[in-house]
Parts: structure tokens; C-alpha cells; sequence
């Protein structure tokens, strides 16, 4: 059983349209900018879940009910909670009309009481029709654990009778007899302890006071030991600490040569590091590997391991691990009456660096793999994490024209192909495009260096309006565009721009094709009219036509980058400086076939030429090209006066402006 769908309406920062949002089998993230309502969306669910358990870790409260932009708060609030995989025994929320499937829904209403005052009542019911019951029996069927965003793993972890640990031990030794050889171990031990002649005397002097202070009215005495010989104390008082893998054997330890004569060995060095003033030894590694280790070597080794660390001396993000390795494990085993268990986590990145983010991630994977019973849903900020989930499993959370709307990515539009295109594509720095405002897609490295500072030349820098450029590395923008479109609604999640070339002339078969093998000192004679009188391709075409009625638009150079930024006679001497500093010895020889041609159509065809022949620099002038446009910006905020300035493409300015600009309300 997992959840398939939560509706919200009315809740915190979702208003009275309400909002939905889909989860499959095993790990969702819900993903988004801040202040948009993940938090709301877990705490929903919390609610939900618990509002018939007469143990509630958090209420519905009356600040809880949505206030709209206009100051009203909203008088009621539900939530509705659709199940998958739903046993039939669950009869109290089981649909006989979809066997697999079931729901159950709360409502909170704010009343007035007979003396004035308001409170927050609720009622609740399984089912379809209102009135069916809903019992702490058939919530406590879904076991749900909670790791929030402003955690204290720390505590989580600390000895006591609901921590993880105490709640895993419980699990595990489920047996009535594991339980007792257990508590027979703690009899023993508080036995032995009190054998000890330290002990026997405090317990002589209490015994001794507390008759001086009764005399002979109760007679009452004490008894010591470690703690009082139940289950329940042992699950109390379980701690945890680190183990390190590497221990430090000083040079004054007496066993220090014994260990330096090992790590001399090619076989053991891995295990033995030498440092300036002592080693650092993998000592448990080392014992498995030189079984053959005299007893006292052996001994000595082990008497380091006497060192460890305290919970609390750990790393906030190690401490993270800890807690989830913990209640993961407690998931991992079947309890009676347990159909799933449901695992909610915000921002599971928190104080990891992203190698492991990724380690946690896949950890995950792993246990919903092994598990069918265990669901994730967990809130991120993380591309790291985004990068790695698949886009079927993404809750994109957004605000477009001041509402909120959630993106479940499954609806997205997309075939098989072009999903697994995306999720082979979305590395660690493109997923960060489901965080912006505002996305471009180029198609290569050249428009990926040189679009971020065209942008500044216009006034529109990209880090200020929120805008993520992502380079596609081709031509294939289409399942881009498909992801963006949100089916049902007329926007998508971002403005999005498309910034390509037209790649008229390309097309063999074509009267107007130009030849790949001409370079810029060949006879160029009648190139310009194929240029003027070429259609764009078909490629082109296609993604324009997708674009034609998207939130994504095309905005297409004529022919390529290198010749639309060529037309503009401004541009020339930039591009022809970059040009010779990259190619010292061909690039003088374009440079003064240039400078000879009065037709700025035929400079900008040389240029292209010349780029377009000699194709695997093109990220050396662009990257040139670009150094000398943030010294130019740079001047300019100077407040210096720039001759003759370079002129951005009016192409690339509208694709610009498309991602920078507010939207109006009609264009929604």
C-alpha cells in the first residue's frame, strides 16, 4: 500500500482552489523554490495521518487555516488522502468499486464556542461518503516517521524510551524470550556490580543515613545496580557512539615498533598509515588480514579501540545518517498490522556534502528496492539529489501569477524516449532549471559562454532575474519544451527561451545548399543570394511550430551564431581580435581579407567560414570573445565612454527580454 494522491485546500499557503499531488511506489522528492508550500505539504500529511491516533505529534492549529491575499482566513480546511495497493481487510477506507484502491479524508472547521471563542474541530472519515467511520486502527496500518528540515538528529538519537534506537531494539527482539535474555543479561550485570567493594559501601552508607533519619518507623532500605532489570529500561538507556575506522598509535606506545616493522610490508601498509609523530592504524582491518598476530600485539591493537566518539561530537550531517540508518531499519522489518510504512523527510541534503547526497539517495533506493512496504517523500532543494531521482518521481511546486500550482513531471507529456533522454541529460547543473524562474536553451558552448554576457551588455544579467542557461549540446530542444508546457494550464513552470541557429543552406538536396568544403578565401561568388533567398530547416521549422503556442519560444539566428553576430559592423573587430589571438597564424590572413571586403554580408560570411572550417576552437574565441565583452562591461560601469560598443543580436535580445520580463496577468 503507498499513497497515490494528496488534495489540500485551505492549508497554510495552499488557498481555497486547493492543490494536488501525485506520488508513486518507492522515493518522490518534492522540489521547489522556498516559501511555496513543501513544508505545508509534509505537515499536511502529518495531520491527516494522525488526527484519529490519540498520540499526536502535531496539531491542526488556528493559525493553520489559509489567509488569502485580501486578509480573509479561510473557516475550513481539507485534506484528502488517496491509497494504492489497499488490502480489503482496510474496510474502512477500502473502495469496492476500485478493489486496489481506498482514500480517506479530514476536514477542520473554525467554530464559535457557546462562550465566543473560536476552536478548531475535525471531522474525519474513510470512504467516498462523508460519515463512514475512521479509526486509530486503520491510520496505525501505515507506519509514518518524520525527519524535519530543523532537525536535532543529536536528540533523536540520544537514550530514551521513544528513540530510534529503542524503537529498532523493540522491533528486533520482538520475542518474548529475546526479551528476557536480554533482561537476564541486565541481572547479571547488576548483580556483578554490586559485588564490587566500591559499590557495596555506597550502598552501605545510604542504607545507614536512611535509618538514622527513620529509626525504626519504616524500615525502608535501598538496593544499587546499573538500571532497574526490565526491557523497557534497556530500550531507555541505549546509546550509540562512533567506532572510527583509524586509530592512533603514538611513537612512544610500547607496541609501536611492532606495528612499524608491519606497515613496512607491502601487504599491510594499506592498513597502517605513517604519520610525522605516531600511525594511524585500520586495526580491525589489519586483524581480519595477519590472523597469525601474537597475543599481545593483538591486545594492544584492541585497547585503542577503547576510543570513540560521543554522538554529540559528530558532525550534524553524520548524525542525519545515524537517525536515518536507524528508522529505515525499523522499517525494514514486518510488524503485524503494518501495511506500509511511510518515511517523510525535508531536505535529506542537509549538511551533506553531495557525494553523499548521492550515497543517502541511492541508500534509499535500495531499501524501497528491497522493500516494496517502505515510501519515501522527501522535500529538496538539491539539484544533486533532483539530478539523480527521475523525472517521474519529481512534485515541482511553483508560483505563477501569484497562486501556487504543483507540476507532478509524470503528467508531463513525454515519450518514453524523450523521458529517458532527460533523465540521461539532467546532470547536477541542468536540473538546476526546476529551481528558475527563467530558463535558455542553447546548443552549444559557444552560446553557453557568450549569452550570459550579452545579457549583462543589455542590462539584463541572468543571476538577477533568477535565469538558468542550459546547454542542450545539440538540437534536440523538443522533450525541453514538452517538460516545461504544464498539460491543462496556459504557462509552464519557467519562461523558457530557445536560442538556435536557422541552419538555412544545409540542405543538400536544396538549389541554395552551400558546400561544406568551401573556407574563407575560396570564390564566394553568389553565396550571399543562397544566404538571402535559403529557407530555414526543417529542424528549425519543427521546433518552432512546437513553440508556437507554448510558454517556450524560438528566437533563431539567420544561418548560425558566428554570422548574425558577424552582421553587426561593430562586432567585427571583436570577433576578428578573438579570432587571431586563438588562430596566430591563419587568423591575420582572414583578418585582412576582412578588412579588404566593403560588404558587411560577405564579412560576415568569411567569418562564418572560417569558424564553420575550423569548428573544434570554436569555444577558444568564444571564451576569448568573452573576456573581452566583461572588460567592456566592466568599463561601462565605470562610468568610461565605449567607442563603438558591441551590438548583441537583436535575436538574442528578444530571447533575453522573453525570460526577463514580468509577465502580464492576460499572458498567464
Amino acid at each position: 500500500m503507498h499513497i497515490q494522491e494528496v488534495r489540500i485546500q485551505n492549508f497554510r499557503v495552499f488557498g481555497d482552489e486547493g492543490i494536488s499531488f501525485t506520488f508513486n511506489k518507492g522515493i518522490n522528492v518534492v522540489i521547489g523554490e522556498n516559501n511555496n508550500g513543501k513544508t505545508a505539504l509534509i505537515d499536511a500529511i502529518r495531520i491527516a495521518f494522525s488526527c484519529a491516533l490519540y498520540k499526536k505529534d502535531i496539531f491542526f492549529s488556528k493559525t493553520d487555516f489559509h489567509v488569502n491575499a485580501a486578509g480573509k482566513k479561510a473557516t475550513s480546511a481539507q485534506i484528502d488522502v488517496y491509497l494504492k495497493d489497499v488490502p480489503q481487510n482496510l474496510i474502512e477506507i477500502w473502495d469496492p468499486i476500485q478493489p486496489d484502491c481506498g482514500e480517506f479524508h479530514v476536514v477542520f472547521t473554525l467554530e464559535k464556542t457557546p462562550s465566543g471563542t473560536d476552536k478548531v474541530k475535525y471531522r474525519a472519515w474513510g470512504g467516498k461518503c462523508e460519515g463512514n467511520p475512521l479509526s486509530a486502527d486503520t491510520l496505525e496500518a501505515i507506519n509514518l516517521a518524520y525527519l524535519s528540515a530543523l532537525r536535532d538528529a543529536t536528540n533523536e538519537m540520544k537514550p530514551s524510551r521513544n528513540s530510534k534506537l529503542a524503537e529498532l531494539l523493540e522491533t528486533i527482539a520482538k520475542k518474548p524470550e529475546d526479551k528476557e535474555a536480554l533482561v537476564d543479561k541486565l541481572r547479571v550485570a547488576n548483580q556483578e556490580i554490586l559485588q564490587t567493594e566500591s559499590l557495596g559501601k555506597t550502598k552501605q552508607v545510604i542504607n545507614e543515613n536512611l535509618f538514622s533519619i527513620e529509626q525504626n518507623l519504616l524500615h525502608q532500605k535501598v538496593d544499587l545496580g546499573l538500571v532497574e532489570p526490565r526491557f523497557e529500561s534497556i530500550m531507555a538507556s541505549l546509546r550509540s557512539w562512533i567506532i572510527p575506522r583509524w586509530y592512533f598509535m603514538g611513537d612512544d606506545h610500547q607496541n609501536y615498533a611492532q606495528v612499524k616493522e608491519l606497515e613496512r610490508s607491502s601487504e599491510y601498509k594499506v592498513y597502517i598509515h605513517n604519520q610525522e609523530c605516531g600511525l594511524y592504524v585500520d586495526v580491525d582491518s589489519l586483524i581480519a588480514k595477519k590472523q597469525d598476530l601474537d597475543g599481545p600485539l593483538k591486545d594492544a591493537l584492541l585497547a585503542l579501540k577503547n576510543h570513540s566518539f560521543e554522538i554529540f561530537q559528530n558532525g550534524l550531517g553524520y548524525n542525519n545518517l545515524l537517525f536515518i540508518s536507524a528508522v529505515l531499519g525499523d522499517m525494514s522489518f514486518a510488524k503485524s498490522g503494518i501495511y506500509t510504512n511511510l518515511f517523510l523527510v525535508e531536505e535529506p541534503e542537509a549538511h551533506l556534502h553531495p557525494q553523499l547526497q548521492e550515497l543517502i539517495l541511492n541508500f534509499f533506493s535500495k531499501k524501497v528496492q528491497q522493500h516494496e512496504n517502505i515510501q519515501v517523500i522527501m522535500t529538496s532543494h538539491s539539484p544533486t539529489l533532483v539530478s539523480k531521482i527521475g523525472i517521474k518521481n519529481i512534485n515541482l511546486l511553483y508560483e505563477s501569477q501569484h497562486k501556487l500550482y504543483n507540476y507532478p513531471l509524470i503528467k508531463a507529456l513525454l515519450t518514453d524516449e524523450e523521458n529517458d533522454y532527460l533523465e540521461k541529460y539532467l546532470d547536477v547543473t541542468k536540473s538546476q532549471l526546476f529551481f528558475a524562474k527563467g530558463v535558455i536553451f542553447v546548443e552549444g558552448i559557444s552560446e553557453a559562454i557568450l549569452v550570459p554576457e550579452f545579457a549583462k551588455l543589455i542590462d539584463r544579467p541572468l543571476d538577477m532575474y533568477a535565469v538558468e542557461l542550459v546547454n542542450i549540446n545539440g538540437v534536440g530542444f523538443a522533450p525541453f519544451t514538452k517538460m516545461i508546457k504544464v498539460p491543462g494550464q496556459n504557462a509552464g513552470f519557467a519562461k523558457a527561451s530557445i536560442i538556435t541557429d536557422d541552419d538555412r543552406c544545409s540542405n543538400k538536396k536544396d538549389s541554395t545548399y552551400i558546400s561544406k568544403d568551401l573556407d574563407f578565401d575560396d570564390d564566394l561568388t553568389g553565396l550571399i543570394d543562397k544566404i538571402e533567398q535559403g529557407a530555414p530547416s526543417d529542424r528549425f521549422n519543427s521546433i518552432t511550430a512546437l513553440c508556437s503556442d507554448n510558454i517556450v519560444k524560438c528566437f533563431g539566428a539567420v544561418k548560425t551564431l558566428e554570422y548574425a553576430l558577424a552582421l553587426e559592423p561593430n562586432n567585427i573587430a571583436y570577433l576578428l581580435d578573438a579570432i587571431t589571438s586563438v588562430y596566430t597564424e591563419v587568423g591575420p590572413k582572414l583578418k585582412e581579407k576582412v578588412d579588404a571586403e566593403a560588404n558587411q554580408q560577405l564579412k560576415a560570411l568569411m567569418i562564418w567560414l572560417f569558424v564553420r572550417s575550423r569548428n573544434s576552437a570554436k569555444a577558444q574565441v568564444a571564451q576569448t570573445l568573452g573576456r573581452t565583452l566583461q572588460k567592456q562591461f566592466q568599463a561601462r560601469a565605470n562610468g568610461e565612454t565605449i567607442t563603438s560598443p558591441f551590438v548583441v543580436p537583436q535575436y538574442i535580445k528578444d530571447a533575453i527580454y522573453n525570460v526577463t520580463r514580468e509577465l502580464p496577468v492576460s499572458e498567464e
